[in-house]
């Protein structure tokens, strides 16, 4: 009889670790060894006890350590521990960084047009599942994937709360330029309030940094 695949899932959020149990507890194939709050306990899971064949694990922690940083001290420790990193948010960077340090999957979690089942059989097939689902997301009438990088961290800044001289300060750029990118913003969005831009851009999860990732102070 085959034996099942050893899963060990990590979510600061009880309702997404619970959201990922319901799909995974009905297969056969699947079992959870372990449900976790943090993504260094499941470095210290993997040091202390047999290390899982597959790991699922949330990018942003509201503390300690972020799931990107330690999947990749995973995989420096345990190669062969396959990894899919979740993740609410549309930073594009991350897929990069993760391919980089290894990860076989990424899960885009409020955008996937693919089961999380799927993605793991997938995964344990041997197939890396990269899908950038940002090119379906839209700030108002505009592809988010059409956003300059300048143009995200004007919107990052702008959900922060930031004025146009703050925005200007922070990114080392001339208040007229803040001005102008938010301008070319809601042109191309149809959005004409700075406050409905900035809590979209929020709402949307494009606007989300590696600052915030290290941070941890937004899920």
């Amino acid at each position: 009889m085959k034996e099942t695949v050893k899963v060990v899932v990590a979510d600061d959020e009880m309702i997404s670790r619970g959201y990922m149990e319901l799909f995974i507890k009905p297969s056969l194939r699947y079992e959870i060894v372990a449900s976790l709050p943090s993504a260094q306990m499941v470095l210290e899971y993997c040091r202390e006890s047999e290390p899982p064949d597959l790991v699922i694990m949330d990018i942003m922690m509201k503390s300690g350590t972020d799931g990107l940083t330690v999947a990749e001290m995973l995989k420096r420790e345990f190669p062969q521990v396959k990894i899919i990193l979740a993740t609410s948010s549309l930073e594009t960077t991350w897929l990069d960084k993760a391919r980089i340090c290894g990860v076989e999957s990424f899960w885009y979690k409020a955008y996937a047009r693919m089961s999380l089942l799927e993605i793991m059989d997938r995964t344990m097939a041997g197939e890396s599942v990269y899908a950038n689902e940002e090119k379906g997301t839209m700030l108002g009438k505009l592809p988010a994937a059409d956003l300059t990088g300048q143009q995200r961290n004007v919107l990052r800044e702008l959900t922060r709360g930031r004025n146009n001289r703050e925005i200007g300060e922070r990114l080392g750029i001339e208040e007229t330029t803040v001005r102008y990118h938010l301008d070319e913003i809601m042109r191309k969005t149809d959005i004409h309030s700075r406050v409905e831009l900035a809590v979209k851009a929020a709402k949307a999860g494009i606007v989300v940094s590696d600052e915030d990732r290290l941070q941890g102070d937004t899920n």
